[in-house]
């Protein structure tokens, strides 16, 4: 009967919302200091400091503000269940981000680009493009598997590239000005003096 009262008043409940009309939806963006959910200290710390350095993951996270792993994850889930922040599993880490303020391409470059070795890579090969292993292999001081492997973690991430030239492969950043943009955009959450060192040689080679 009230399905039918409703019909008949020109009015229809709303529809749940399906998968895709869910992550289509804005993200709330930064609520007020006293709004509900947000009014708990360790939450509006752990808010922040997903929004200043969007990609870290839960160890990193755990160590930076020091709060006790399980209460933090306990934040974190209220979080991302109330969308203030998202969570996206990669390669065996939980990294998270403010909702609503990243592309998802910037958010992939930036997951691996959190990541020590390959940050380097990249800076390296923004700098120097179509290098080859060895030359990798002499810029780096790290074993040849362990450089391979994080070759291999670029190019199948799609940050990096191959070009076969004779008997010689040799590798390049893809969309180098995006990648580019993305380490000049977060470079203060890096806390490496390298990224400063190349945001400064960068601009000053493309002004």
């Amino acid at each position: 009967m009230d399905g039918e009262r409703a019909g008949e008043n020109g009015t229809r409940p709303p529809e749940p919302a399906g998968p895709e009309r869910e992550r289509e939806r804005p993200g709330p963006g930064p609520p007020p200091e006293g709004a509900r959910g947000m009014d708990v200290g360790a939450r509006k710390r752990i808010y922040d400091f997903v929004t200043s350095s969007p990609g870290c993951h839960l160890r990193e996270l755990q160590r930076r503000l020091d709060i006790p792993l399980g209460t933090l994850e306990y934040h974190l889930k209220y979080l991302v269940d109330r969308e203030y922040l998202s969570m996206r599993d990669e390669g065996g880490y939980k990294r998270y981000y403010p909702v609503g303020t990243m592309r998802s391409v910037d958010k992939q470059i930036l997951s691996v680009l959190r990541q020590d070795i390959p940050r380097r890579l990249v800076m390296h090969l923004l700098l120097h493009p179509d290098c080859r292993f060895g030359d990798l292999a002499q810029r780096f001081d790290v074993a040849p598997s362990t450089l391979s492997f994080h070759v291999s973690k670029l190019l199948k991430a799609g940050i990096v590239s191959k070009t076969r030239q004779g008997r010689e492969t040799t590798y390049k950043v893809e969309n180098e000005h995006e990648v580019a943009m993305v380490l000049i955009a977060h470079r203060r959450s890096f806390l490496d003096v390298l990224v400063d060192s190349f945001v400064g040689t960068w601009t000053d080679l493309h002004p």
